[in-house]
């Protein structure tokens, strides 16, 4: 999957986005934040595994360039 796909694939229009990563991870670490203390771990687990999924997938494609 081309890093083109991966965005194409994962970007969803009834959603907002944030101008930067960071702020992106902010704001879903204040929602987590909002949640019971333990509900938080699972929150957490689950955004990491997907992100690191989607670096691994665009590491991939520039690394084999």
């Amino acid at each position: 999957m081309t890093n083109l796909e991966i965005a194409k694939s994962i970007r969803h229009g009834l959603f907002a986005d944030r101008e930067t990563i960071e702020e992106a991870f902010d704001y879903a670490f204040g929602v987590i934040n909002r949640m019971k203390e333990s509900e938080k771990v699972v929150a957490t687990t689950a955004m990491m595994v997907l992100m690191n999924t989607i670096a691994k997938e665009i590491l991939a494609n520039e690394t084999s360039k």
